[in-house]
């Protein structure tokens, strides 16, 4: 190995140790600063007896949840001191709330999508399909997937090991190529194209009302009155979708270069790559891992950007009964 590639293994790792030492901590508090603001104004009564809504709710939790045992680690593998390079089961459970709440964001996401779609059917069946019933269901199947799925990275996952990328890593290159694949199949692509599918499904129901809509104004020769109800109700609807479609749009962009990244680590052979291609490789990881953790931070602000008046009176509302409360308490 020559002296410049050393020097470039040497600058590259200290730019990954400053940015797991710093970027962990930005996006550590604007996440969980978003998401519990997120949650608080997602909770309110009126909002979360919306199906769409309670996905939103709940996929928000399990962000929150998936920021906090990730990152915090990040922070501190910077400094070089982190616990799950040292303790096993603590290397195992923080594994594997990671991947099983990242994979419930995901497909309670896809939830919210298909939501949209039933909801927007001109079939009166799918439309009442769309209830909390069927959503609270939705909910418990994909948080009970999801760990079953991830439940193998108990096993296969340890903690002290030093043939690998990290000291908590998969214990052989099948375990390993198990998660990755996992990850790769069952938390991204396929999650995405579902929600793709159903978002293209969802603007084809919009369009298809809105024709019929102007069919019977056609036919009965008079123009249709729609009160104040319906047209806020559109407008609701409208706010979620756009919500939904952004949030999808993010979710793609910011996770599917790990899964590329992943995918690319399954494909090569490890073992026979020099130390500099090792170093460039554990770079590229750090920098798209944690843009997927920022993937699960964006919410708040997207619903913030998006949500219309849904979603931005709900907050006002949160912060307006914030200062009440206050006020009182000084009273």
């Amino acid at each position: 190995m020559s002296l410049n590639d050393t020097e470039l293994i040497n600058f590259l790792v200290s730019i990954s140790n400053n940015v797991n030492r710093y970027f962990p901590t930005t996006i550590f508090l604007i996440g969980t600063i978003g998401n519990i603001l997120n949650i608080l104004t997602l909770s309110q009564r009126r909002l979360r007896q919306i199906p769409c809504v309670f996905f939103f709710l709940i996929s928000s939790i399990c962000s929150l949840i998936s920021i906090d045992f990730g990152l915090i680690t990040r922070v501190l593998s910077g400094f070089v001191v982190d616990p799950t390079y040292t303790i096993g089961w603590f290397c195992k459970f923080r594994t594997f709330v990671v991947f099983s709440t990242r994979a419930m964001v995901f497909w309670l996401i896809v939830m919210a999508t298909i939501d949209r779609w039933l909801s927007s059917s001109i079939q009166t069946s799918f439309r009442q399909k769309s209830s909390m019933k069927n959503a609270y269901r939705a909910t418990i199947f994909v948080i009970f997937l999801s760990m079953i799925v991830y439940g193998q990275l108990l096993y296969c996952y340890d903690a002290n090991l030093i043939n690998a990328p990290f000291k908590c890593y998969a214990k052989n290159y099948s375990r390993q190529l198990l998660a990755d694949l996992t990850f790769v199949c069952f938390t991204t692509i396929v999650p995405i194209l579902v929600m793709l599918v159903f978002g293209l499904l969802t603007i084809l129901n919009i369009r298809q009302s809105q024709r019929r809509v102007l069919q019977m104004s056609i036919t009965n020769s008079q123009t249709s009155v729609i009160n104040e109800l319906q047209i806020q109700t559109r407008k609701n609807d409208r706010s979620l979708l756009r919500m939904i479609l952004v949030q999808v749009f993010l979710l793609g962009s910011l996770t599917l270069p790990q899964a590329i990244q992943r995918l690319y680590a399954v494909l090569i052979d490890s073992s026979s790559q020099s130390k500099l291609q090792s170093t460039i490789d554990m770079f590229i990881y750090n920098i798209v891992l944690l843009l997927t953790y920022l993937a699960s931070a964006m919410q708040f602000y997207i619903f913030t950007l998006t949500g219309g008046t849904l979603f931005r009176q709900a907050l006002f509302d949160l912060i307006k009964s914030f200062f009440n409360i206050k006020y009182l308490c000084q009273k």
